[in-house]
Order: C-alpha cells, then structure tokens, then sequence
C-alpha cells in the first residue's frame, strides 16, 4: 500500500488505544453527553469508559480526572462509581464543535434564518441591559448601546437547530462584573439581522438566565416593539451571518 492509499485509511475518533489520541477528551465528551451529562448527574464507572472505549480502567480514570480539572466536567467519586455532569464549558465545547462541523460539512452555508413568535419576558431584561458596565461593554464590542429592554422570541420547533447552531458559534462576550452587592454574569452576544427592522440587533444569551432553551432575547439600539408595531404572538424572521467576523476567537 503506497502513502496515498494509508493516507485515505478512516479514522474512528472512538479508538482511544493510543496516547497519543487527540480526540480523547472529545469523545469521552461526546459519550457522556449521550447519556444525558449535559443535563444532569450521571452515575458511570471507570470500568463502562474502559469497556466503550477498549482502554485500562487507569486511562479511563485519568481522562476523567484531567477534564474535571479543566472545568469541562464535574466529576466525584463515589464506592459505587463516578457522578459526572458536564459543565457550561463542557457543553459549549460540543455547541462549538457542532457549529464548526457544520460549516465544514456545508462550506455554502453562508446564513442561518429563524422565525419565531414574540412573548412577555420577566421584565428582568430592561434592569440588567440598563446596567452602566453592561452599557459600555456593549457599545465598544457591538457598535451600539442598546434600548434598556430585550424583545424575547420563542424559535418555531422547525428552527430550534439553527438557534443551537448560532449558539455555537464564537460569540462576542461582554465581562460580568461585581456591583450593587451582587455579582453580574457574562453574557455572549451574536450580532444579526430583524428582517424588516432598520437598526443595528444582536441576539444574547445571559450566563445566568431563567429562559428556556428556545426562547432567544434580542437586543436593539431601539424598541423592536414600537418600531415594528408587534405584539404577543407576531411572528418575526432573524437572520445571522456565518461570514461575520469571529470576534469571539480574539
């Protein structure tokens, strides 16, 4: 067999044999998510990775330890076994990977578009966006300083992949900080597009939020509200980019 032909031979990111495997922690990753780490604690011993994976029990042991200690998983042992469940880190490692592949897999992909439904937030939106470090960070990072109120969005079913893609993708972040005796989280920004809407918007996913996983806050230099005249149960149509700048990787 010549090196053209060994070149072309299929690589199973699952064979964790080698040390030297570099998709180790992704795909202990990956098996843990599949199990439902990634929302909750999960009882699995050493011996079930060793066993999936065709490894020592030792390997499997370390590989657990060495992500508990990157902070993409939280791992105990237990006398029964271990209790792991991913961490916000450990899952947007898998958002992101996701969002790459799918640009790798459809490099013609230039746009994702979703549409969804307007409805009542908490009103907790228009405290924190009116937050004066909050307010700067948006105005030097996304070019505009947004109205002191979030228009929420329930994504139609149809489209719930595409906020996950979107998600994925490299977000601009806005630094929590500490003040009124209390600690204020980061949040993750995505610059996009209100169809009809004649104003600069971005999509924003608090660290620290109550909403559901379909549900996608925007933020705006105006009320989106007023401007388009909407109301509970309009339905809108977002647009995001997949050829902006990744200011998230900087």
């Amino acid at each position: 067999m010549n090196s053209d032909e060994t070149s072309g031979e299929n690589v199973n990111i699952f064979d964790l044999s080698t040390k030297n495997s570099i998709f180790r922690e992704i795909a202990i990753l990956i098996y843990l998510s599949q199990r439902r780490a990634a929302e909750r604690e999960i009882e699995v011993t050493t011996t079930q990775l060793a066993n999936y994976f065709s490894i020592s029990q030792q390997t499997a042991s370390r590989c657990l330890q060495e992500l508990d200690k990157k902070e993409i998983v939280n791992w105990k042992s237990t006398p029964k076994g271990s209790l792991v469940q991913l961490t916000s880190t450990g899952i947007s490692i898998l958002e992101q990977l996701r969002f790459e592949l799918e640009k790798a897999l459809h490099p013609d992909l230039s746009f994702i578009t979703l549409r969804g439904k307007i409805v009542t937030g908490t009103g907790q939106g228009k405290y924190y966006i009116s937050r004066p470090d909050y307010l700067s960070s948006f105005k030097s990072k996304l070019g505009f300083t947004p109205f002191h109120g979030t228009l929420n969005v329930r994504i139609n079913v149809e489209d719930k992949s595409g906020l996950d893609l979107i998600r994925g993708s490299w977000p601009t972040i806005i630094t929590g900080f500490e003040g009124e005796e209390r600690e204020f989280g980061d949040v993750l920004c995505y610059p996009l597009e209100v169809i009809n809407l004649d104003a600069k918007a971005a999509g924003i996913k608090p660290t620290r939020t109550h909403h559901g996983e379909n549900i996608l806050e925007i933020i705006s230099n105006v009320c989106i509200r007023d401007k388009m005249k909407l109301k509970d149960g309009d339905e809108i149509t977002i647009k995001f980019s997949l050829e902006q700048e990744e200011t998230g990787k900087k």
